[in-house]
């Protein structure tokens, strides 16, 4: 089972974005509002949710993680096994499926609509998406992780260490 969730204004989550081949982009955010952390894993060939659990639960954010959003649009990832390791809720957000499949349920913040898979109840998961969503087409941890990994900077820089 995950931990007990209370939905405050700055609750702490994790955006991991999978739309960039190289590398799992992360970010870590409170709220909408401030970005605290970026998490940068190289991506192999498969994806596997052990070793994705695992670099999330040795990271120095982990201790104040709430929650795990994903934007993962050729579904590779297993959200019930991140899920169940890292025992944080995962929030899967799919900006581009216009019908409702797969467990996806729409859901609408203001003007904004988003296609929303997760376990947690249909009122917390609201909650959390009007916390969280700032501005864009998605929440704020899943925005900031797709600018950077769509970003341009070498995979191999020393001097940009964002895990430390």
């Amino acid at each position: 089972m995950t931990r007990n969730l209370a939905v405050k204004k700055e609750i702490r989550t994790l955006g991991l974005d999978l739309c960039n081949p190289r590398r799992l982009m992360g970010t870590v955010t409170r709220g909408g509002n401030y970005l605290d952390g970026v998490l940068v894993l190289p991506s192999k060939p498969t994806l596997k949710a052990t070793w994705i659990a695992s670099a999330i639960t040795r990271t120095r954010f982990f201790p104040e993680l709430r929650l795990i959003m994903t934007h993962d649009p050729e579904m590779q990832l297993d959200a019930k096994m991140i899920e169940r390791l890292t025992k944080l809720p995962v929030i899967t957000v799919d900006s581009t499926r216009r019908r409702q499949s797969d467990g996806f349920k729409s859901y609408k913040v203001e003007e904004k609509q988003l296609q929303v898979k997760s376990s947690l109840p249909s009122g917390i998961l609201q909650e959390i998406l009007s916390t969280t969503w700032a501005t864009g087409m998605l929440p704020e941890p899943l925005r900031t992780a797709h600018l950077l990994a769509r970003s341009r900077f070498p995979g191999k820089n020393t001097r940009f260490q964002a895990n430390k």
